[in-house]
């Protein structure tokens, strides 16, 4: 049983744990959230097992507005990474703040197609400006 933020992100940091592992790491950090916890997530979005994606994303849009900060903040760093925007994209669309999806309209636009990384760091600059 998992009994601290650290524990947790420490658990889902761990590549080598069982997914079943990861996963209740990730439930652990939506049920206590904190910023540490956001971050992970966000960073989960990016991890080469696509459960692991697929569980940080569907806990980041459970979350809804309190998610919201910390994927904005990576979405404004220098990226190519498509499996980060991938994951924004379901973050966003599967939102549970009705908020949230109508807000993040421009940058759901801003994910999709050619020079989508640019596009993406001004909107995600801009939305994070207007959410702080």
């Amino acid at each position: 049983m998992i009994k601290s933020t650290e524990e947790a992100i420490a658990i889902l940091k761990n590549s080598r744990l069982s997914e079943l592992e990861r996963d209740d790491a990730i439930h652990y950090l939506q049920e206590y959230p904190s910023p540490e916890g956001m971050e992970a997530l966000v960073a989960a979005l990016q991890d080469n097992d696509s459960g692991v994606r697929w569980a940080a994303g569907a806990a980041l849009a459970q979350l809804g507005e309190a998610g919201l900060p910390a994927l904005l903040r990576a979405l404004c760093r220098p990226t190519e990474d498509t499996l980060l925007q991938q994951g924004a994209r379901h973050v966003l669309h599967y939102n549970a703040s009705p908020r949230v999806r109508q807000q993040t309209q421009e940058l759901m636009q801003a994910l999709k197609g050619p020079g989508s990384s640019v596009s993406t760091m001004e909107a995600a600059h801009k939305l994070l400006v207007q959410w702080q």
